[in-house]
């Protein structure tokens, strides 16, 4: 490596030689609130779930960690200012940090023996997939924290956004299985269409069950296999109870986090699905974090009066006008008809696209049950018939 230095918020940083290229041509750095780009430790957290909680690292292992587009770094940026930091080390060693792509200097940033905790500051060239890239020699836990770049010039190729996974792992199509998030387990089906080689960006449908239900079950219904072109998953953390709408959201975005670390999902293309207490989680956090789903498929719930928030707030919170396939039974006691329709109506008021399905049936129906006369399909056979196809309807978010 051949070494330079920069001042950096009055710090001295030594550089790599395509850094100082870069500050040489006029790329000016640009100071960030520190934001945390990984950390390994079980529990922990993230900006925005990548990379967070993913387990020690491994001896002699590499870490990608993706940088553009994260925590205010913008893609195309040649360089980042990090903290890096080993801690719970297994034995005597080093990190060295370099840019994805290229081989990984003779050098080391951070030193560090048994049981230390040692960060460092460096700045580094971004490397392939706006990404840069750590090798611990050691076992050890890895925080990685970002607080500045240096942003291209105008003639610096941007290369387009990725939603490759970072952390791949190995799965079988076809089958249930349980990860874990930060903050819950969850359980995930990986459909036959599938590109296994996760260059391909899929759908993902978010279910989360009702009072009393379980998600490890769940996870059967809302994956009917055969044609389907989605990834499912549905949440965990609340196994038999109810969802907290107010509190429960952070449960929710921690496991779609950790499936876009994993596998291939389309950002645009994530749609949050809920029946009854399921239901009022799913229009909580969609209201309030509209620009992540594409849009929302309730069963037996409503939009505002079991949210925590109200029908005012809850509009005026959404920053874009999110689909909704909403199906309510006629008889349901729990969430009466008429303010179902009053909640989705004033939907359609403030804009939002919104189809309200109504059928004959209670709050929770078993197939065959006799309600007002008639034998109907049952609560699950209603989900599957009426509200799965729309997951292929083509909504995108912004």
């Amino acid at each position: 490596m051949v070494a330079a230095t920069v001042s950096v918020v009055g710090l001295l940083r030594p550089i790599d030689a395509g850094v100082a290229a870069a500050a040489d041509a006029g790329s000016s750095f640009v100071g960030l609130v520190p934001a945390r780009l990984a950390d390994s430790r079980f529990g922990a957290v993230t900006v925005d779930g990548v990379l967070a909680g993913v387990g020690e690292r491994g001896l002699g292992s590499v870490t990608v960690v993706p940088v553009g587009g994260r925590a205010g770094v913008p893609v195309g940026a040649v360089a980042v200012a990090l903290n890096v930091t080993v801690t719970e080390a297994g034995g005597a060693g080093y990190a060295t940090v370099y840019p994805c792509g290229s081989a990984p200097p003779n050098a080391s940033n951070v030193n560090f023996v048994v049981g230390q905790t040692v960060a460092n500051a460096v700045v580094v060239k971004v490397g392939d997939g706006g990404a840069v890239c750590v090798f611990v020699s050691q076992p050890t836990q890895l925080i990685v924290d970002v607080d500045g770049y240096f942003p291209g010039s105008p003639s610096t190729p941007v290369p387009p956004p990725t939603s490759v996974p970072p952390n791949p792992i190995p799965f079988t199509k076809d089958q249930v299985f349980s990860l874990e998030s930060p903050l819950s387990n969850y359980w995930i089906y990986v459909p036959e269409s599938y590109d296994a080689s996760h260059q391909t960006p899929t759908t993902l449908f978010v279910w989360l069950h009702g009072c009393g239900g379980q998600g490890q079950f769940d996870i059967y219904t809302v994956s009917p296999g055969g044609a389907q072109d989605w990834i499912s998953i549905a949440v965990g953390g609340r196994e038999g109870g109810c969802w907290d709408p107010v509190g429960d959201g952070a449960l929710v975005k921690a496991a779609i986090a950790n499936v876009k670390s994993h596998f291939n999902v389309d950002p645009q293309r994530v749609i949050l699905g809920g029946y009854s207490s399921g239901g009022d989680l799913a229009y909580r956090t969609a209201f309030y974090d509209a620009g992540s789903f594409a849009g929302i498929l309730a069963e037996n719930t409503a939009p505002f009066r079991d949210t925590g928030s109200t029908q005012e707030a809850s509009l005026a919170a959404a920053s874009w006008k999110f689909n909704v396939v909403h199906l309510a039974h006629l008889q349901d006691d729990t969430y009466p008809i008429g303010t179902v329709r009053a909640e989705t109506n004033a939907m359609t008021a403030a804009g939002f696209p919104v189809t309200r399905i109504e059928r004959v049936g209670t709050h929770y129906d078993d197939p065959g049950a006799i309600v007002n006369g008639v034998a109907v399909p049952g609560t699950d056979a209603d989900l599957v018939q009426l509200l799965l196809p729309h997951i292929d309807d083509g909504w995108r978010s912004p």
